[in-house]
């Protein structure tokens, strides 16, 4: 096709949505994420009702978007976030013929400022995980997936899309689902599959009422718990133990990746148990435990916590 040639706006996302979720394995979200950030660009194009004309898109006009954005004081994470998915938009209209080159290879994304994961301490993960109330059909759900989280340092997504059938009991593992349907292979600890094993042997069956389904947590209603949901539950059980940390759906997740480095786990490891793709991504919590690191110097060194206020006088000469 001439890249001359108007291109229907909404047929172009529809089929640039194909593409990505049959042969890049796009997760929904970030499907639905790619969508309204060209939606927004279509509109600023005026190509949403004009049509998208692939030859009129330089590296200008972008730079001129970006500008437009961060005018409106949109946050850098989503001017970040937009480039990304526009950038992702040309190199497929280059796979498609539309256009020969894409022009915005030389935009360098804009650089985040590196934001440290609020992590649990060690006693404050066990306050939460003694928390729930076993003798009750939710606190029983709630200690193993508060357990199966923290043990094996899983996003909130692969608890919730956990499937009875991922659980190898005999093994005491998991077959986790992670990003693009990558799947990986975790082990369970001790107290987890204890907890698993209670919630799924009564607790999960009197929640089901009758349903049948593969999803391991449920809600009171028997269907698979949302993100939404576990949010809640999360927060609730934060403001009984009155923790004053910034609370975050993954912070049992960072707390998992921050104790197995403080305890000398390699950090090839962690990232191969965490299923991140790069090893940079893990590295972010040697930071963490860098700041724990310089907090422990400052309350505990005698020099810096004030405990010794002046060091002994030379003799005089």
């Amino acid at each position: 096709m001439s890249a001359s040639a108007k291109i229907d706006a909404q047929v172009l996302l529809e089929e640039f949505r194909e593409y990505l979720r049959v042969q890049r394995s796009v997760a929904a979200n970030t499907l639905s994420s790619y969508e309204a950030d060209l939606r927004q660009f279509f509109e600023w194009l005026k190509a949403g009702t004009l049509g998208f004309e692939p030859s009129k898109l330089t590296e200008a006009r972008v730079r001129a978007f970006l500008d437009h954005l961060t005018a409106q004081e949109i946050s850098l994470r989503s001017v970040q976030r937009k480039l990304t998915a526009i950038r992702v938009l040309f190199r497929f209209l280059v796979i498609r013929g539309y256009i020969e080159a894409s022009p915005i290879e030389k935009i360098k994304t804009p650089r985040l400022q590196v934001s440290l994961p609020q992590v649990f301490s060690v006693q404050e993960v066990e306050s939460l995980l003694k928390a729930p109330d076993k003798n009750t059909t939710l606190g029983t759900r709630d200690a193993a997936m508060f357990e199966v989280m923290y043990s094996c340092g899983l996003r909130v997504s692969e608890l919730l899309d956990l499937e009875t059938g991922s659980i190898s009991w005999d093994q005491g593992t998991l077959v986790v689902k992670g990003k693009r349907s990558k799947e990986r292979w975790v082990p369970l600890g001790k107290y987890a599959l204890d907890c698993l094993r209670r919630y799924t042997a009564r607790a999960r069956v009197d929640l089901m009422k009758g349903r049948y389904h593969d999803f391991t947590f449920v809600n009171n209603r028997g269907l698979r718990l949302t993100r939404q949901g576990f949010w809640k539950v999360l927060k609730a059980y934060a403001s009984k133990l009155q923790f004053k940390k910034d609370m975050h759906p993954h912070i049992l997740r960072h707390s998992f990746a921050s104790h197995m480095l403080e305890r000398g786990a390699d950090l090839k490891s962690i990232q191969e148990l965490m299923g991140h793709s790069d090893i940079a991504t893990t590295q972010i919590y040697t930071h963490v435990n860098a700041q724990k690191l310089k907090s422990d110097y400052e309350k505990f060194h005698p020099r810096v916590a004030g405990e010794v206020s002046e060091l002994p006088k030379e003799p005089a000469s």
